[in-house]
Protein backbone atom coordinates (compact mmCIF):
# COMPACT_ATOMS: atom_id res chain seq x y z
CA UNK A 1 0.00 0.00 0.00
CA UNK A 2 2.67 2.59 0.52
CA UNK A 3 4.51 1.70 -2.75
CA UNK A 4 1.82 3.12 -4.85
CA UNK A 5 0.97 6.00 -2.09
CA UNK A 6 4.64 6.88 -2.78
CA UNK A 7 4.59 6.67 -6.38
CA UNK A 8 1.70 8.44 -7.03
CA UNK A 9 2.96 11.84 -4.40
CA UNK A 10 6.38 11.33 -6.93
CA UNK A 11 4.03 11.16 -10.12
CA UNK A 12 2.04 14.31 -9.14
CA UNK A 13 4.71 15.96 -7.43
CA UNK A 14 6.71 16.08 -10.72
CA UNK A 15 3.52 16.90 -12.94
CA UNK A 16 2.64 20.17 -10.41
CA UNK A 17 6.76 21.11 -10.00
CA UNK A 18 6.34 24.71 -11.73
CA UNK A 19 4.02 24.94 -9.44
CA UNK A 20 5.83 23.87 -6.66
CA UNK A 21 9.51 25.10 -7.35
CA UNK A 22 8.99 28.10 -5.90
CA UNK A 23 9.19 26.61 -2.55
CA UNK A 24 12.70 24.67 -3.80
CA UNK A 25 14.58 27.49 -5.53
CA UNK A 26 17.79 27.25 -3.96
CA UNK A 27 18.53 31.29 -3.25
CA UNK A 28 19.69 33.10 0.41
CA UNK A 29 16.76 35.54 -0.02
CA UNK A 30 14.28 32.24 -0.44
CA UNK A 31 15.87 30.51 2.89
CA UNK A 32 15.00 26.79 1.73
CA UNK A 33 17.20 24.36 0.06
CA UNK A 34 16.52 22.29 -3.03
CA UNK A 35 15.04 19.41 -0.68
CA UNK A 36 12.67 21.67 0.46
CA UNK A 37 10.59 21.14 -2.57
CA UNK A 38 9.84 17.44 -2.05
CA UNK A 39 9.39 17.89 1.94
CA UNK A 40 6.41 20.61 1.25
CA UNK A 41 4.94 18.76 -1.93
CA UNK A 42 4.58 15.84 0.22
CA UNK A 43 3.40 17.36 3.36
CA UNK A 44 0.67 18.80 1.16
CA UNK A 45 -0.28 15.51 -0.40
CA UNK A 46 0.20 13.80 3.05
CA UNK A 47 -2.49 16.66 4.32
CA UNK A 48 -5.16 15.74 1.17
CA UNK A 49 -4.62 11.83 2.28
CA UNK A 50 -4.99 12.07 6.05
CA UNK A 51 -7.99 14.61 5.44
CA UNK A 52 -9.99 11.48 4.09
CA UNK A 53 -8.99 9.48 7.09
CA UNK A 54 -10.85 8.05 9.92
CA UNK A 55 -8.75 10.02 12.06
CA UNK A 56 -7.52 12.84 9.14
CA UNK A 57 -9.34 15.91 10.88
CA UNK A 58 -6.46 15.63 13.46
CA UNK A 59 -3.73 15.09 11.37
CA UNK A 60 -4.96 17.92 9.80
CA UNK A 61 -5.08 20.47 12.54
CA UNK A 62 -2.16 19.58 13.54
CA UNK A 63 -0.37 19.88 9.98
CA UNK A 64 -2.26 23.60 9.79
CA UNK A 65 -0.35 24.42 12.44
CA UNK A 66 2.88 23.75 10.89
CA UNK A 67 2.60 25.23 7.74
CA UNK A 68 1.01 28.33 9.65
CA UNK A 69 4.10 28.75 11.78
CA UNK A 70 6.32 28.22 8.45
CA UNK A 71 3.75 31.72 7.75
CA UNK A 72 4.45 33.57 10.75
CA UNK A 73 8.43 32.81 10.37
CA UNK A 74 7.78 34.51 6.73
CA UNK A 75 6.11 37.63 8.23
CA UNK A 76 8.88 37.89 10.93
CA UNK A 77 11.56 37.75 8.28
CA UNK A 78 9.87 40.21 5.81
CA UNK A 79 9.59 42.40 8.67
CA UNK A 80 13.74 41.98 9.12
CA UNK A 81 14.56 42.81 5.64
CA UNK A 82 12.05 45.85 5.37
CA UNK A 83 13.82 47.12 8.40
CA UNK A 84 17.48 46.67 6.56
CA UNK A 85 15.81 48.56 4.10
CA UNK A 86 14.81 51.47 5.72
CA UNK A 87 18.72 51.13 7.22
CA UNK A 88 20.24 51.15 3.71
CA UNK A 89 18.23 54.36 3.00
CA UNK A 90 19.61 55.78 5.87
CA UNK A 91 22.89 55.35 4.67
CA UNK A 92 22.60 56.41 0.89
CA UNK A 93 22.57 52.92 -0.47
CA UNK A 94 18.93 53.25 -2.46
CA UNK A 95 20.35 50.47 -4.95
CA UNK A 96 20.44 48.21 -2.10
CA UNK A 97 17.38 49.54 -0.16
CA UNK A 98 15.63 48.71 -3.41
CA UNK A 99 16.85 45.00 -3.22
CA UNK A 100 15.61 44.40 0.37
CA UNK A 101 11.88 45.94 -0.65
CA UNK A 102 11.36 43.25 -3.52
CA UNK A 103 12.48 40.38 -0.66
CA UNK A 104 10.53 41.31 1.95
CA UNK A 105 7.99 41.67 -0.28
CA UNK A 106 8.50 38.74 -1.97
CA UNK A 107 8.43 36.67 1.74
CA UNK A 108 5.07 38.40 1.69
CA UNK A 109 3.34 36.92 -1.04
CA UNK A 110 1.56 33.95 0.54
CA UNK A 111 1.08 36.27 3.57
CA UNK A 112 -2.13 38.50 4.61
CA UNK A 113 -0.10 41.01 6.60
CA UNK A 114 -1.53 43.61 4.31
CA UNK A 115 -0.60 46.30 6.88
CA UNK A 116 3.08 45.28 6.30
CA UNK A 117 2.54 44.67 2.72
CA UNK A 118 1.07 48.37 2.21
CA UNK A 119 3.90 49.78 4.45
CA UNK A 120 6.71 48.47 1.96
CA UNK A 121 4.86 49.19 -1.29
CA UNK A 122 4.28 52.90 0.16
CA UNK A 123 7.76 52.97 1.43
CA UNK A 124 9.41 52.07 -2.11
CA UNK A 125 7.06 53.98 -4.09
CA UNK A 126 8.51 56.96 -1.85
CA UNK A 127 12.01 56.05 -2.58
CA UNK A 128 11.51 55.28 -6.74
CA UNK A 129 9.73 58.87 -6.54
CA UNK A 130 13.27 60.44 -5.14
CA UNK A 131 15.13 59.02 -7.51
CA UNK A 132 12.74 60.45 -10.88
CA UNK A 133 11.40 56.63 -11.45
CA UNK A 134 8.05 57.49 -11.82
CA UNK A 135 5.89 54.66 -13.60
CA UNK A 136 7.53 52.02 -10.67
CA UNK A 137 7.06 53.63 -8.38
CA UNK A 138 3.20 54.87 -9.55
CA UNK A 139 2.71 50.88 -10.08
CA UNK A 140 4.16 50.64 -5.63
CA UNK A 141 1.74 52.55 -4.70
CA UNK A 142 -1.45 51.53 -6.70
CA UNK A 143 -0.53 47.78 -5.09
CA UNK A 144 -0.01 49.78 -1.76
CA UNK A 145 -3.92 51.23 -2.39
CA UNK A 146 -5.08 47.83 -2.98
CA UNK A 147 -4.34 45.96 0.07
CA UNK A 148 -4.44 48.73 2.45
CA UNK A 149 -8.07 49.32 1.37
CA UNK A 150 -9.84 46.98 3.67
CA UNK A 151 -7.25 48.42 7.11
CA UNK A 152 -9.07 49.89 10.05
CA UNK A 153 -6.05 52.37 9.99
CA UNK A 154 -6.03 53.95 6.88
CA UNK A 155 -2.94 55.65 7.06
CA UNK A 156 -1.07 53.91 4.60
CA UNK A 157 -4.24 53.98 2.52
CA UNK A 158 -3.74 57.87 3.07
CA UNK A 159 0.35 57.53 2.10
CA UNK A 160 -0.65 55.36 -1.08
CA UNK A 161 -3.11 58.04 -2.50
CA UNK A 162 -0.68 60.82 -1.87
CA UNK A 163 2.17 59.02 -3.39
CA UNK A 164 -0.32 59.15 -6.37
CA UNK A 165 -1.21 62.56 -5.92
CA UNK A 166 2.66 63.38 -5.88
CA UNK A 167 3.29 61.30 -9.30
CA UNK A 168 0.54 63.31 -10.98
CA UNK A 169 2.13 66.71 -9.31
CA UNK A 170 5.48 65.80 -10.54
CA UNK A 171 4.14 65.86 -14.15
CA UNK A 172 2.04 69.07 -14.04
CA UNK A 173 -1.52 67.49 -13.83
CA UNK A 174 -2.87 69.89 -11.50
CA UNK A 175 -6.74 68.73 -11.26
CA UNK A 176 -5.56 64.85 -10.75
CA UNK A 177 -3.02 65.69 -8.51
CA UNK A 178 -5.60 67.94 -6.19
CA UNK A 179 -7.94 65.00 -6.66
CA UNK A 180 -5.73 62.58 -5.03
CA UNK A 181 -4.57 64.81 -2.57
CA UNK A 182 -7.98 65.72 -1.31
CA UNK A 183 -8.94 61.59 -0.90
CA UNK A 184 -7.78 61.17 2.24
CA UNK A 185 -9.70 64.44 3.85
CA UNK A 186 -12.84 61.88 3.48
CA UNK A 187 -11.51 59.38 5.58
CA UNK A 188 -9.34 61.21 7.67
CA UNK A 189 -10.75 60.46 11.24
CA UNK A 190 -9.57 56.88 10.83
CA UNK A 191 -6.19 58.30 9.81
CA UNK A 192 -4.19 57.12 13.15
CA UNK A 193 -0.55 58.38 12.35
CA UNK A 194 -0.59 61.81 13.55
CA UNK A 195 2.45 63.02 11.02
CA UNK A 196 0.68 61.35 8.01
CA UNK A 197 -2.48 63.82 8.94
CA UNK A 198 0.22 66.39 8.70
CA UNK A 199 1.67 65.04 5.37
CA UNK A 200 -1.80 65.22 3.66
CA UNK A 201 -2.43 69.08 4.41
CA UNK A 202 1.67 69.74 3.47
CA UNK A 203 0.64 68.17 -0.12
CA UNK A 204 -2.79 69.93 -0.29
CA UNK A 205 -0.37 73.09 0.69
CA UNK A 206 1.69 72.32 -2.29
CA UNK A 207 -1.00 71.97 -4.61
CA UNK A 208 -3.02 74.99 -3.56
CA UNK A 209 0.49 76.89 -4.21
CA UNK A 210 0.56 75.71 -7.65
CA UNK A 211 -3.33 76.85 -8.22
CA UNK A 212 -1.91 80.16 -6.79
CA UNK A 213 -4.19 80.32 -4.21
CA UNK A 214 -1.88 81.77 -1.58
CA UNK A 215 -4.61 81.60 1.17
CA UNK A 216 -5.71 78.67 1.30
CA UNK A 217 -1.97 77.19 0.93
CA UNK A 218 -0.89 79.10 4.15
CA UNK A 219 -4.29 77.29 6.16
CA UNK A 220 -3.38 73.90 4.87
CA UNK A 221 0.70 74.99 5.47
CA UNK A 222 -0.82 76.19 9.44
CA UNK A 223 -2.53 72.46 10.01
CA UNK A 224 0.61 70.79 9.18
CA UNK A 225 2.53 72.83 11.42
CA UNK A 226 0.33 71.97 14.10
CA UNK A 227 0.00 68.33 13.94
CA UNK A 228 3.91 67.66 13.62
CA UNK A 229 6.33 66.55 16.21
CA UNK A 230 9.41 65.89 13.27
CA UNK A 231 11.51 68.50 13.55
CA UNK A 232 12.86 68.29 9.86
CA UNK A 233 9.34 68.56 8.70
CA UNK A 234 8.35 71.52 10.52
CA UNK A 235 11.57 73.43 9.20
CA UNK A 236 10.75 71.94 6.02
CA UNK A 237 7.07 73.85 6.71
CA UNK A 238 9.20 76.65 7.46
CA UNK A 239 10.40 77.14 4.21
CA UNK A 240 7.28 76.30 2.80
CA UNK A 241 5.60 78.91 4.61
CA UNK A 242 8.43 81.67 4.19
CA UNK A 243 7.96 81.42 0.49
CA UNK A 244 4.52 81.81 0.31
CA UNK A 245 4.81 84.65 2.66
CA UNK A 246 6.92 86.31 0.06
CA UNK A 247 4.82 85.30 -2.58
CA UNK A 248 2.61 87.74 -0.75
CA UNK A 249 5.10 90.59 -0.24
CA UNK A 250 5.04 89.79 3.88
CA UNK A 251 8.63 90.27 3.32
CA UNK A 252 9.13 90.16 7.31
CA UNK A 253 7.35 87.31 8.16
CA UNK A 254 9.04 85.73 5.18
CA UNK A 255 12.50 86.56 6.45
CA UNK A 256 11.80 85.31 9.30
CA UNK A 257 10.95 81.79 8.52
CA UNK A 258 13.29 80.81 5.96
CA UNK A 259 16.08 82.19 8.17
CA UNK A 260 14.51 79.24 10.97
CA UNK A 261 14.14 76.77 8.08
CA UNK A 262 18.11 77.92 6.95
CA UNK A 263 18.90 76.07 10.55
CA UNK A 264 18.02 72.66 9.49
CA UNK A 265 20.23 69.85 10.02
CA UNK A 266 18.63 68.56 6.93
CA UNK A 267 21.02 69.41 3.67
CA UNK A 268 18.01 69.31 1.29
CA UNK A 269 15.33 71.59 3.65
CA UNK A 270 18.98 73.88 4.58
CA UNK A 271 19.86 74.93 0.71
CA UNK A 272 16.20 75.19 -0.27
CA UNK A 273 15.86 77.62 2.02
CA UNK A 274 19.21 79.58 1.27
CA UNK A 275 18.00 79.91 -2.48
CA UNK A 276 14.37 81.07 -1.10
CA UNK A 277 16.37 83.75 1.06
CA UNK A 278 18.54 84.99 -2.45
CA UNK A 279 15.15 85.30 -4.35
CA UNK A 280 14.02 87.98 -1.70
CA UNK A 281 14.23 91.58 -3.17
CA UNK A 282 16.11 93.91 -1.73
CA UNK A 283 13.52 95.85 -0.19
CA UNK A 284 13.36 93.16 2.37
CA UNK A 285 16.54 93.42 3.76
CA UNK A 286 18.65 90.83 1.53
CA UNK A 287 22.15 92.97 0.44
CA UNK A 288 24.09 92.13 -2.71
CA UNK A 289 27.04 90.51 -0.15
CA UNK A 290 24.20 88.45 1.68
CA UNK A 291 22.57 86.69 -1.52
CA UNK A 292 26.19 86.04 -2.83
CA UNK A 293 27.19 84.09 0.14
CA UNK A 294 23.44 82.74 0.46
CA UNK A 295 23.62 81.27 -3.74
CA UNK A 296 27.45 79.93 -2.62
CA UNK A 297 25.88 77.82 0.61
CA UNK A 298 23.11 76.78 -1.84
CA UNK A 299 25.03 75.65 -4.16
CA UNK A 300 27.25 73.80 -1.77
CA UNK A 301 24.66 72.13 -0.53
CA UNK A 302 22.93 71.12 -3.80
CA UNK A 303 26.55 69.96 -4.93
CA UNK A 304 27.08 67.76 -2.20
CA UNK A 305 23.44 66.59 -2.11
CA UNK A 306 23.74 65.92 -6.08
CA UNK A 307 26.39 63.76 -5.33
CA UNK A 308 24.84 61.38 -3.50
CA UNK A 309 21.79 61.08 -5.93
CA UNK A 310 22.08 57.57 -7.79
CA UNK A 311 18.96 57.20 -9.20
CA UNK A 312 20.98 55.64 -12.20
CA UNK A 313 22.09 52.67 -10.00
CA UNK A 314 18.36 52.07 -8.63
CA UNK A 315 17.38 51.97 -12.60
CA UNK A 316 20.13 49.63 -12.79
CA UNK A 317 19.15 47.64 -9.91
CA UNK A 318 15.49 47.77 -11.21
CA UNK A 319 16.76 46.15 -14.39
CA UNK A 320 19.10 43.30 -12.51
CA UNK A 321 16.09 42.49 -10.52
CA UNK A 322 13.75 41.87 -14.08
CA UNK A 323 16.86 40.31 -15.56
CA UNK A 324 16.87 37.90 -12.77
CA UNK A 325 13.10 36.90 -13.18
CA UNK A 326 13.09 36.33 -15.99
CA UNK A 327 16.26 33.80 -15.91
CA UNK A 328 14.31 32.17 -12.58
CA UNK A 329 11.33 31.86 -14.89
CA UNK A 330 13.77 30.12 -17.80
CA UNK A 331 15.52 27.95 -15.17
CA UNK A 332 12.10 26.80 -13.95
CA UNK A 333 10.63 26.04 -17.03
CA UNK A 334 14.09 24.10 -17.65
CA UNK A 335 13.36 22.34 -14.88
CA UNK A 336 9.98 21.25 -16.07
CA UNK A 337 10.93 20.27 -19.34
CA UNK A 338 13.71 18.09 -18.06
CA UNK A 339 12.84 15.68 -20.88
CA UNK A 340 13.31 18.37 -23.57
CA UNK A 341 16.58 17.97 -25.79
CA UNK A 342 19.85 19.52 -24.68
CA UNK A 343 20.08 21.00 -28.27
CA UNK A 344 17.02 23.08 -27.84
CA UNK A 345 17.50 24.33 -24.36
CA UNK A 346 21.10 25.58 -25.77
CA UNK A 347 20.07 26.89 -28.73
CA UNK A 348 16.99 29.23 -26.51
CA UNK A 349 19.97 29.66 -23.98
CA UNK A 350 22.14 31.33 -26.71
CA UNK A 351 19.26 33.31 -27.76
CA UNK A 352 18.33 34.32 -24.83
CA UNK A 353 21.81 35.45 -23.83
CA UNK A 354 22.24 37.38 -27.33
CA UNK A 355 19.05 39.40 -26.40
CA UNK A 356 19.96 40.19 -22.94
CA UNK A 357 23.66 41.54 -24.38
CA UNK A 358 21.91 43.89 -26.90
CA UNK A 359 19.63 44.93 -24.76
CA UNK A 360 22.40 45.56 -21.94
CA UNK A 361 23.66 47.50 -25.14
CA UNK A 362 20.91 49.56 -25.57
CA UNK A 363 20.62 49.99 -21.85
CA UNK A 364 24.04 51.82 -21.77
CA UNK A 365 23.74 53.56 -24.47
CA UNK A 366 20.47 55.61 -23.18
CA UNK A 367 22.26 55.72 -19.61
CA UNK A 368 25.39 57.20 -21.37
CA UNK A 369 23.39 59.75 -23.52
CA UNK A 370 21.36 60.69 -19.94
CA UNK A 371 25.18 61.11 -18.21
CA UNK A 372 26.43 63.89 -20.81
CA UNK A 373 22.62 65.30 -21.37
CA UNK A 374 23.30 65.95 -17.41
CA UNK A 375 26.83 66.91 -17.75
CA UNK A 376 25.75 69.11 -20.33
CA UNK A 377 22.73 71.05 -18.04
CA UNK A 378 25.73 70.91 -14.94
CA UNK A 379 27.97 72.96 -17.21
CA UNK A 380 25.78 75.44 -18.09
CA UNK A 381 24.21 75.86 -14.50
CA UNK A 382 27.94 76.38 -13.44
CA UNK A 383 28.24 79.12 -16.05
CA UNK A 384 25.35 81.16 -15.25
CA UNK A 385 26.69 80.50 -11.36
CA UNK A 386 30.40 82.42 -12.24
CA UNK A 387 28.57 85.30 -14.21
CA UNK A 388 26.44 85.80 -11.54
CA UNK A 389 29.21 86.05 -9.18
CA UNK A 390 30.71 88.39 -11.51
CA UNK A 391 27.77 90.54 -12.00
CA UNK A 392 27.99 90.40 -7.76
CA UNK A 393 31.63 91.70 -7.66
CA UNK A 394 31.35 94.25 -10.59
CA UNK A 395 28.32 95.82 -8.21
CA UNK A 396 30.15 95.72 -5.59
CA UNK A 397 33.13 97.26 -6.80
CA UNK A 398 31.26 100.61 -8.38
CA UNK A 399 29.46 100.57 -4.83
CA UNK A 400 32.64 101.18 -3.10
CA UNK A 401 34.28 103.11 -6.03
CA UNK A 402 31.22 105.82 -6.43
CA UNK A 403 31.65 106.18 -2.12
CA UNK A 404 34.90 106.90 -2.02
CA UNK A 405 34.97 109.20 -4.89
CA UNK A 406 32.68 111.37 -3.20
CA UNK A 407 35.44 111.80 -0.05
CA UNK A 408 37.76 114.35 0.29
CA UNK A 409 40.29 111.68 0.42
CA UNK A 410 39.81 110.54 -3.70
CA UNK A 411 39.88 114.34 -4.42
CA UNK A 412 43.55 114.78 -2.62
CA UNK A 413 44.91 111.89 -3.68
CA UNK A 414 44.00 112.62 -7.60
CA UNK A 415 45.65 115.89 -7.29
CA UNK A 416 48.43 114.67 -5.56
CA UNK A 417 49.09 112.16 -8.05
CA UNK A 418 48.72 114.47 -11.04
CA UNK A 419 50.86 117.14 -9.54
CA UNK A 420 54.35 117.52 -10.89
CA UNK A 421 55.83 115.19 -7.95
CA UNK A 422 57.29 112.13 -9.76
CA UNK A 423 55.44 110.06 -6.56
CA UNK A 424 53.76 110.17 -3.38
CA UNK A 425 56.23 110.01 -0.56
CA UNK A 426 56.42 107.16 1.51
CA UNK A 427 54.30 108.23 4.23
CA UNK A 428 51.56 109.16 1.79
CA UNK A 429 51.42 106.02 0.14
CA UNK A 430 51.12 103.68 3.06
CA UNK A 431 48.16 106.55 4.60
CA UNK A 432 46.98 106.16 1.19
CA UNK A 433 46.88 102.30 0.97
CA UNK A 434 45.32 101.71 4.60
CA UNK A 435 42.57 104.43 3.77
CA UNK A 436 41.71 102.74 0.17
CA UNK A 437 41.88 99.33 1.34
CA UNK A 438 39.46 100.05 3.98
CA UNK A 439 37.00 101.48 1.93
CA UNK A 440 37.46 98.64 -0.79
CA UNK A 441 36.84 95.59 2.06
CA UNK A 442 33.67 94.12 0.65
CA UNK A 443 34.55 94.55 -2.82
CA UNK A 444 38.24 93.21 -1.99
CA UNK A 445 37.00 90.17 0.04
CA UNK A 446 34.38 89.04 -2.44
CA UNK A 447 37.60 89.11 -5.13
CA UNK A 448 39.83 87.59 -2.92
CA UNK A 449 37.20 84.24 -2.79
CA UNK A 450 37.96 83.56 -6.43
CA UNK A 451 41.85 84.79 -6.75
CA UNK A 452 44.36 84.73 -4.03
CA UNK A 453 45.53 88.28 -3.52
CA UNK A 454 48.79 89.74 -1.90
CA UNK A 455 48.30 93.23 -0.13
CA UNK A 456 50.14 95.11 -3.18
CA UNK A 457 47.79 93.07 -5.38
CA UNK A 458 44.60 94.04 -3.35
CA UNK A 459 45.27 97.81 -3.55
CA UNK A 460 46.48 97.87 -7.29
CA UNK A 461 42.86 96.60 -7.90
CA UNK A 462 41.31 98.99 -6.07
CA UNK A 463 43.40 101.61 -7.49
CA UNK A 464 42.44 100.07 -10.93
CA UNK A 465 38.58 100.18 -9.82
CA UNK A 466 38.87 103.43 -9.50
CA UNK A 467 39.51 104.04 -13.28
CA UNK A 468 43.15 105.28 -12.44
CA UNK A 469 45.71 104.55 -15.62
CA UNK A 470 49.26 102.73 -15.19
CA UNK A 471 51.13 105.93 -14.71
CA UNK A 472 48.82 107.11 -11.93
CA UNK A 473 49.00 103.97 -10.12
CA UNK A 474 52.85 103.92 -10.48
CA UNK A 475 52.71 107.26 -8.91
CA UNK A 476 50.76 105.85 -5.90
CA UNK A 477 52.82 103.05 -5.17
CA UNK A 478 56.40 104.75 -6.23
CA UNK A 479 57.11 102.19 -8.39
CA UNK A 480 57.58 102.44 -12.29
CA UNK A 481 54.73 101.86 -15.08
CA UNK A 482 56.62 98.28 -16.22
CA UNK A 483 56.28 97.30 -12.68
CA UNK A 484 52.61 97.99 -12.31
CA UNK A 485 52.20 96.23 -15.73
CA UNK A 486 53.91 93.32 -14.69
CA UNK A 487 51.97 92.70 -11.56
CA UNK A 488 48.65 93.17 -13.69
CA UNK A 489 50.11 89.83 -15.78
CA UNK A 490 50.70 88.32 -12.60
CA UNK A 491 47.23 88.92 -10.86
CA UNK A 492 45.69 87.84 -14.64
CA UNK A 493 47.34 84.60 -14.12
CA UNK A 494 45.92 83.63 -10.70
CA UNK A 495 42.16 84.09 -12.24
CA UNK A 496 40.75 80.82 -12.47
CA UNK A 497 40.37 79.65 -16.31
CA UNK A 498 36.58 79.55 -16.07
CA UNK A 499 36.14 82.84 -14.79
CA UNK A 500 38.68 84.22 -16.74
CA UNK A 501 36.71 83.48 -19.82
CA UNK A 502 33.77 84.86 -18.60
CA UNK A 503 35.19 88.39 -18.22
CA UNK A 504 36.67 88.13 -14.37
CA UNK A 505 39.51 89.52 -15.77
CA UNK A 506 38.56 92.86 -17.10
CA UNK A 507 36.19 93.11 -14.08
CA UNK A 508 38.81 93.17 -11.58
CA UNK A 509 41.66 94.64 -13.72
CA UNK A 510 40.28 97.85 -14.75
CA UNK A 511 39.96 97.44 -18.30
CA UNK A 512 35.83 98.88 -17.55
CA UNK A 513 37.23 101.51 -15.43
CA UNK A 514 39.71 103.25 -17.63
CA UNK A 515 37.44 106.02 -18.68
CA UNK A 516 35.38 106.71 -15.44
CA UNK A 517 36.42 109.02 -12.84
Amino acid sequence: MKLPFVSTLTFRYLCHYEDKMRFGVAKPETGFPFVSAFTFSYLWELFYFLSVMKRGFIYTILLSILLGSCNHHDTEKAEILYQNGMEMEKRYMPDSAVIFYHKALKRLDESNDNELKSKIYNQLGDLLLEHNIYETARSAYQQALYVSKELEDKSNLSHAYRGIGKYHFLYKDRDSAFYYFEKPLGFFPEIKNREERSSVYNNLTSAYKLKNDIKSALECNAKALSLTNDEVKRLRNYAVRGQLFAMQMQYDSALFYLEQASCSEEKSVKASAYFKLADLPEKSGITDSMKYRYLQEAYRLSDSIENMAVSHQIDRQEQIRITSDLKEQSHIRLIVSITVSIIVVLLLSIVVFFIYRKHLKRRNERIFAHKWERQEARAQENENRELQIIDIIRKAGETCSKHFKESNIYTDLYKKINSDKESLSYNEQKSFQTTILKEFDTYLQQVSSIVPLTDNDAFLCALLQLGFSTKECAACRGISSETIRSQRTRIRKKIPQNFLSQGLGIVILGEENLSKR
